[in-house]
């Protein structure tokens, strides 16, 4: 960690000092260990998805629902052996998988955690559920550990990158970055009873104005394979956004989100998730609470 370059901002921190673009040093950090059922149906079987919330992420979304940790980094430490036995605890809890959310930044530690939990008896499969701004050469440190990647392709554009999560070239990055995932990995497997085994399932977060460019994150993915799972989520809610944008001071209308869902079963999609237009008022975690998303879920 002396040069850090796991995330596509390459800031070549020596983390072992002072803290990188992320705003982590070189000790992991977790904002919250639950088990979660708010995901989408293939990953919450059996009792939920143990979702392990890592502090600190790359990105600075101005609308993050997450900015407790991911932006004011708060949480705990935890070592690769006690973030093992966390996601043993999962495993015993009867979780799907073990859902590691934003953990680029902390790659090699959580590798080397999840070597520790194989070697232990860990056979449920492995969430990495990114924001989609990942270089290839970090998402090969994964290779061979057959994960389901949960991506939140979030921009159709470079611009909206910029203004609404401040990082340059998110787009490029992330159509690389997916492009990868699907090459490497294929689409979502499921196994007979419809759980996630492995493979790929794309998030859009469709934003008020349709800022977010929702039809390229569409139209790219189509071109890649209709195949991929797509997930088409109406839940941005404006009581967390921090800019300065009059139209993202709203919530997304019934209008905006049926042509965003319109145009991805127009474009063929095998499978497409959705949420009802009340989402916005489900998903708003605390993180200062041992229960972050309230009856979403449940504490080990």
């Amino acid at each position: 960690m002396n040069v850090c370059n796991l995330c596509p901002r390459r800031c070549g921190v020596d983390r072992s000092r002072a803290r990188g673009a992320c705003r982590s040093d070189d000790r992991m950090k977790i904002g919250a260990a639950v088990i979660h059922r708010g995901e989408e149906p293939p990953l919450v079987h059996g009792a939920g998805s143990g979702a392990v919330f890592f502090a600190g992420c790359p990105m600075r979304c101005s609308y993050c629902q997450n900015r407790q940790i991911s932006q004011l980094c708060r949480g705990r430490t935890v070592h690769p052996p006690e973030l093992a036995a966390i996601m043993l605890d999962f495993q015993e809890a009867g979780c799907s998988n073990v859902n590691l959310v934003s953990p680029t930044h902390y790659s090699p530690w959580v590798l080397e955690s999840l070597g520790i939990a194989r070697d232990r008896g860990l056979k449920i499969p492995v969430v990495v559920n990114s924001g989609g701004y990942e270089s290839v050469e970090c998402l090969d440190m994964w290779a061979g550990q057959d994960c389901i990647y949960l991506v939140d392709l979030k921009y159709g554009d470079n611009d909206t990158g910029v203004r609404l999560s401040g990082v340059e070239g998110y787009w490029d990055a992330a159509r690389k970055a997916v492009r990868h995932l699907y090459e490497t990995s294929g689409p979502l497997v499921l196994d007979g009873e419809g759980s996630a085994v492995r493979g790929l399932l794309v998030r859009h977060l469709v934003l008020p104005g349709m800022r977010s460019n929702p039809f390229a994150v569409l139209e790219f993915l189509a071109d890649l394979s209709r195949e991929i799972p797509v997930s088409v989520m109406s839940q941005y809610n404006p009581a967390f956004y921090t800019g300065d944008l009059d139209d993202m001071r709203r919530t997304v209308t019934p209008g905006e989100y049926r042509v965003v869902v319109e145009r991805a079963l127009e474009l063929g999609f095998e499978t497409v998730f959705t949420q009802s237009l009340d989402a916005f008022d489900t998903y708003n975690p605390d993180f200062a609470s041992c229960k972050p998303f309230d009856d979403l879920e449940r504490v080990l």
